[in-house]
């Protein structure tokens, strides 16, 4: 016999990806807990919390008065390990090309005498390889695989860290010493060199966990 809600208590529509989630949950929280450990049971990783439509960030999660109220429909949305693993590599490869293309901005608005711009594209390049190399470790740490474990074609990942980590030493330096020249030949010959690398690693990882999903 189904439990009675209590007086003036609707029901929510709880839903995993597109799909009904058998629960008596009355409030926000109990819906995300129950369809979470759903989820979970289903080997699959929460990516999303939608409310009426509405997606909700990391502090509302946290929020308990807002966990306390109820709502017409409270959906997650999930993927795989897999799916998400390739996601992220195949997202790094696209900042990566970004990255490419603001490197060469940056050298050319150095060259021109835009020493302003340039070093606003250069900042925004520095910046993208940091947030590359994170996606990589974290995205391994995540599927617990060490990076001395990755070979892509000949390019061993710790490799091309070090190697990364020294030419993007050498750009800082080049900077702090305002050597316009050395600067532009980290940013046209030395981090393209890093580039290729890369982009064979991030492509490679891609393939491994779309073929394994």
């Amino acid at each position: 016999m189904p439990l009675a809600l209590p007086s003036g208590t609707t029901r929510m529509r709880v839903l995993l990806d597109d799909q009904p989630c058998s629960t008596t949950a009355t409030t926000i929280g109990e819906a995300v807990a129950a369809a979470a450990d759903a989820a979970e049971k289903a080997g699959r990783l929460v990516i999303e919390v939608l409310v009426d439509g509405a997606s909700l960030s990391e502090d509302d999660l946290q929020e308990t008065s807002r966990l306390s109220n109820s709502a017409d429909e409270v959906q997650l949305v999930t993927t795989t390990m897999n799916e998400l693993l390739r996601d992220t590599f195949v997202h790094a490869a696209e900042a990566l090309a970004d990255a490419d293309t603001v490197q060469k901005e940056a050298a050319e608005f150095i060259q021109s005498g835009r020493q302003s711009e340039g070093m606003q594209s250069l900042l925004t390049s520095l910046e993208t390889w940091g947030g590359i190399r994170d996606a990589v470790v974290k995205g391994l740490a995540l599927a617990g695989i060490s990076p001395e474990d990755v070979t892509i074609e000949g390019i061993a990942l710790p490799d091309a860290i070090g190697r990364l980590q020294v030419r993007l030493g050498g750009l800082k330096e080049a900077m702090v010493a305002n050597d316009v020249s050395a600067t532009c030949d980290c940013l046209l010959y030395d981090l393209p060199e890093s580039t290729g690398e890369w982009r064979t690693i991030l492509a490679g990882l891609a393939t491994q966990f779309s073929s394994e999903a």
